[in-house]
């Protein structure tokens, strides 16, 4: 009981203070003095009187408090900024997708691209909120026009320090608005040595998050996804098989291979045409290369060579054509 009513007559003291320190922040950020803005408010009195008084000593408390009270704000926009850019994309009639039935299937293309932008939003959202905090903070110990000119001169130093993370920066922009990829889609992302493939399970105007087939979450600066394979997109996948047999057993091996590709499509069901036999390169030594061309179903290249390599295997020993070695 003793807690609720100390909460009772703290609460609007609170508030009070609060709001006191937001409007003295405010104009001081607009360069305007509260001073003599109360003043000319409240006229000739006793109370403007202690506030002439009693301003200088609350000045600076009150200034800081402003600007804890706008980093607390900041802070709050940051846990909210997922529902904020949901509610601005159905402000702007963005379209939501329905939700699938079953919550382990894999994430529809509009829905990814759906998730793709309501973070990007988010992002931005978080950005916009801090360096407007980050102003209104500065402002409250020098002036606009120093600012400005310090932030010049900070600009061009952070610029130069800070050129990789401007970097992804710029880059992610480029990459989410070119719409290469969109969270849920399977990609590989060729990085020198180290190659990168998963599910996109978040984006970021930053950052890439990929979760490996292994379960491995890892986090890719989106300066990095310069030269990328999406999985998830285009009509086909294709792949490519090498049989090699003794140049003797050469027209058994065809006589096998071509009847076999028209077959193929009804016992491969991620093949979706009858592959190509080519020579690589025309010439016959100790044994003679055939290549299979192949097209598969977007993102099933690497089930589909395993499957073409099992059927031929299978019905060149049923014929008694060896394989070389």
């Amino acid at each position: 009981m003793k807690r609720r009513l100390l909460w009772f007559v703290a609460a609007p003291l609170v508030a009070l203070v609060l709001l006191a320190a937001l409007a003295v922040g405010l104009l001081q950020s607009a360069e305007v003095d509260a001073l003599q803005l109360a003043q000319s408010l409240l006229g000739p009195g006793t109370l403007p009187a202690w506030l002439v008084g009693s301003y200088e000593w609350l000045r600076l408390p009150l200034r800081v408090l402003f600007v804890v009270a706008i980093f607390l704000l900041v802070w709050l926009v940051t846990k909210v900024s997922g529902r904020l850019a949901g509610w601005l994309m159905r402000v702007a009639r963005y379209d939501v997708p329905a939700a699938p039935p079953d919550e382990a299937a894999p994430m529809a293309p509009a829905e990814g691209r759906y998730e793709t932008i309501r973070l990007l939003l988010a992002s931005l959202i978080n950005i916009g909120a801090f360096v407007t905090a980050f102003i209104l903070a500065a402002g409250q110990f020098v002036s606009l026009v120093n600012l400005a000119v310090i932030s010049t001169i900070l600009a061009n130093a952070f610029g130069f320090a800070a050129r990789d993370y401007i970097g992804d920066l710029l880059n992610g922009v480029s990459n989410i608005f070119e719409d290469r990829f969109d969270v849920g889609d399977n990609v590989s992302v060729f990085r020198a040595g180290d190659p990168i493939e998963g599910i996109v399970e978040r984006v970021t105007v930053r950052t890439l998050t990929i979760r490996t087939r292994a379960g491995e979450l890892i986090i890719v600066p989106q300066g990095e996804v310069r030269i990328l394979r999406n999985y998830s997109r285009g009509s086909f996948t294709g792949t490519a098989v090498t049989v090699r047999v003794a140049p003797a057993d050469l027209p058994a091996a065809l006589a096998i291979l071509t009847p076999l590709a028209a077959e193929a499509p009804a016992l491969l069901p991620d093949l979706l045409e009858p592959w190509r036999v080519v020579a690589p390169d025309g010439t016959l030594g100790s044994a003679a290369e055939l290549l299979l061309h192949a097209k598969a179903r977007y993102g099933h290249g690497v089930e589909l060579r395993l499957q073409i390599m099992a059927l031929v295997e299978e019905r060149l020993a049923a014929a008694g054509v060896a394989l070389a070695s």
